[in-house]
C-alpha cells in the first residue's frame, strides 16, 4: 500500500432501530462535486465515518457534516490524535450546516471544524475553541 499511514475517524450519531421515534433525520453529510464515496480511503460504517490517507492517490476527497458528538481523531502507528469542539444546537454552520470537514489528497489529511455562523457588526469578534490531546497507544 503506502509508507504512511494515517486515518481519521468521526463518530455517527448512535444507531437506533427504524421505528416510530426514529423518523426524523440525525446528521446531514454534505458531499462536494469530486467526493467520491465508492473510494477506498472512504470507510462508513454504524459508529464511525473513516477516512485513509493513501499517499498513491493524490485525487482529492472531502466531506462536511454536523458533528454532534463534538470530537474527531486522527489514528497514527503511535499515538491518536483527538480534537474536541462544542456543537451548538440550533445554530446555522457554513457548508449546508456543516461543523466539520474532512479533505484527503496523497498524503495529506484534515480535521477542520467550523464556528456557527454569525453577522458581526464592526468592532465585534467572535471566537472558536477546539481542545486538542495526544495519547500514545
Amino acid at each position: 500500500m503506502n509508507g504512511f499511514f494515517c486515518e481519521v475517524s468521526i463518530p455517527n450519531e448512535p444507531f437506533a432501530e427504524y421505528g416510530a421515534e426514529t423518523l426524523l433525520p440525525v446528521r446531514n453529510l454534505t458531499l462536494w462535486s469530486y467526493s467520491d464515496l465508492t473510494d477506498p480511503r472512504w470507510k462508513l460504517d454504524k459508529d464511525f465515518i473513516r477516512l485513509k490517507v493513501d499517499e498513491t492517490k493524490t485525487d482529492a476527497q472531502k466531506i462536511g457534516i454536523l458533528n454532534k458528538r463534538g470530537w474527531a481523531q486522527y489514528d497514527l502507528p503511535d499515538v491518536v490524535f483527538t480534537k474536541n469542539f462544542e456543537h451548538k444546537d440550533g445554530e446555522i454552520y457554513p457548508d449546508m450546516n456543516s461543523n466539520m470537514e474532512l479533505y484527503t489528497a496523497g498524503n495529506f489529511i484534515e480535521i477542520e471544524t467550523l464556528a456557527p455562523l454569525r453577522k458581526l457588526k464592526k468592532g465585534e469578534s467572535t471566537e472558536h475553541f477546539e481542545s486538542w490531546s495526544l495519547d500514545r497507544k
